[in-house]
């Protein structure tokens, strides 16, 4: 692929992540790391205003939404779902070349290792386990351990029960495979 376009490509995707973030910002009210089955009705009220329609769902609808945006099928509508689904729909054109790249199984031990240490399975980490996952994940795939100023940038990403999202650590880590 030329660079122009790859980075274009790369700008859309960017963007689309971004607006993830809001979304899942913006609905994720109790901010646990989930959307919730009440934190959902939110989303599709909304969804069906922007097209100037009043709907009230139903639980079925509910039900039928939140399995549609639990992409991995975890049961748990996660920023990565959000993600996924952002990136799907507002990039379908780059969506047929990932799925020709083949995953890296790195990315697969970062998810599994971070997942191991979500003692809450919320999504996120405590400073403490935080630790412990970055040690066990660097070393399990030879990386340098993490230094005191890159730890210090990812305790920053606190939110306000003290954790660290799931997705800041993992894109923390894939920095470092790709580099």
């Amino acid at each position: 692929m030329d660079y122009r376009i790859q980075q274009a490509a790369q700008m859309e995707i960017d963007s689309a992540k971004l607006v993830a973030k809001r979304l899942f910002e913006t609905y994720d009210r109790n901010r646990n790391g989930i959307i919730d089955y009440d934190e959902s009705i939110p989303m599709i009220v909304d969804a069906y205003k922007s097209f100037n329609r009043q709907f009230q769902p139903t639980r079925g609808d509910i039900d039928s939404y939140l399995k549609v945006m639990d992409k991995n099928g975890d049961g748990k509508v996660t920023y990565a779902d959000i993600e996924d689904l952002c990136i799907k729909y507002l990039c379908p054109q780059y969506m047929q070349q990932a799925k020709v790249r083949p995953v890296d199984p790195k990315f697969e031990i970062v998810k599994k290792i971070l997942k191991k240490y979500d003692k809450y399975n919320n999504g996120a980490l405590d400073p403490q386990d935080l630790q412990r996952a970055l040690i066990e994940t660097t070393k399990s795939l030879g990386l340098q351990q993490p230094n005191q100023r890159d730890l210090a940038a990812l305790l920053d990403q606190t939110d306000q029960n003290g954790q660290i999202q799931l997705i800041d650590i993992e894109q923390y880590l894939n920095k470092g495979l790709q580099g």
